[in-house]
Parts: structure tokens; sequence; C-alpha cells
């Protein structure tokens, strides 16, 4: 069984004053964010990069780390494009997982119903199911087709150019003539937050979540 390793980092840690750890154009790109909470997210998310290049040692990879983004805005490594990671973040929390293969990871916390949401990204046989559901179970729901689909897109490197509402969790079809075997896994976190992985691979996989101390990532 092969390992999946999400790490996870509240952004309400982080001291904006140790953005020098990082490579200086990341240092500019987090800098010219204006947003205090984005910036704080941007910076998490940085930090996590550092963090896996430090554990893993993945060849040909500096430190600090300067990671570049697909067409779509994918994350990678030019001079490693085969070690395999995805970031995401939401509200107080940033995300990144390490694996084998492809990886989309997507994080959010729950909060309200968004029904006019729901109605544009999800599959006709999709929406059958969710409005037969009371309220508070659409609530819930609609976080879980979010993370999920979220993460498919983002393995695939597509981003949003893949529509939503064109792929169904039901039997995992639907990612265009994206053929490739496909998993993706569910998982709560810290009770308000979902998290969605989708990995391109039929092996078994076991997931393990870290919870990182501020510590833990600046030393």
């Amino acid at each position: 069984m092969k390992n999946i390793d999400v790490f996870a980092l509240n952004i309400n840690e982080v001291c904006e004053n140790d953005i020098n750890l990082l490579h200086k154009k990341q240092q500019e790109r987090i800098k010219s964010i204006k947003n205090e909470r984005a910036r704080k997210q941007a910076l998490a998310a940085e930090l996590l990069v550092l963090y896996i290049v430090k554990k893993f040692k993945p060849i040909n990879i500096s430190v600090p780390p300067l990671r570049v983004a697909g067409e779509f805005g994918k994350p990678y490594f030019e001079e490693n494009s085969d070690f395999k990671f995805n970031i995401s973040h939401s509200a107080n929390w940033a995300v990144i997982a390490v694996c084998d293969c492809e990886i989309g990871i997507d994080i959010e916390k729950i909060g309200k119903l968004r029904t006019n949401v729901a109605k544009r990204i999800l599959h006709e046989k999709e929406k059958q199911e969710f409005f037969a559901l009371n309220t508070d179970e659409q609530r819930i729901k609609f976080y879980d087709y979010w993370v999920l689909k979220e993460s498919i897109v983002k393995a695939t490197g597509r981003g949003m150019n893949d529509s939503f509402s064109n792929i169904y969790l039901g039997d995992k079809i639907g990612l265009n003539s994206y053929s490739k075997e496909f998993q993706l896994f569910l998982l709560p976190f810290e009770n308000e937050y979902k998290i969605g992985i989708c990995v391109f691979s039929n092996e078994k996989y076991k997931i393990f979540i870290n919870i990182l101390s501020y510590q833990e990532i600046i030393v």
C-alpha cells in the first residue's frame, strides 16, 4: 500500500516576517497581495512547499525552492516534475498533499448552502439526488461535491477549464476525454472543513494527515 501525505498549517500561526525564508520571486508575489488573509494563506502554502522539499529532499530542487505553475495553475518544479504535490487553502487552513502520482487536493470551510452554484456545478444525475435532500443535508453535500470536483480538475492540471457539471461522481466518469483511472477520497477536517483528494492511479493508498506547528515549518 502506498502513502498520500497531507500536511496542514493554521494561517493564524504564520509570522509574515518569516517570508524571507522563501525564494525571492515568491516573496515578491506574496507581498503584492493586498488582502491580509489572502496574503497569509499564500505565505502558509509556500511555507508548506518549503517544508515538503526539506522533508522529502527531491533531487535537483534547491532550498528555498521555486515552484512554478502550469497553464491552468497547477504547481510543479521545473527541475523535477516527477515530484508530485498539490496545495490548497480555505479560511484558516493551508494544506499540501504529496504523492507518487498526479494528485489534486482541495480544502473548503463548510459555509452556507449555495443553491445557485449547486445548479451550475452538478451533473444532471447528481441534481436528482441533491435536490431530494433536506436543506441541512444539501448544505453539507454541496461541499462534498465541491471539494471532490475541485480535486479532480486540479489533478488533471486543467483547473476550472474543465466544467464541474461534466464530472459525474457516481461512477467517476466525465473528465471529458481524460481517460486515466482515478480515485477520490473525502475527508472531514477540524469539524468545520472538508478535504477532497484525487489521485490518478488504481493502486491502494493510505492517507496520513499531519497538522504541523509553525516551529516545525520554519526550522
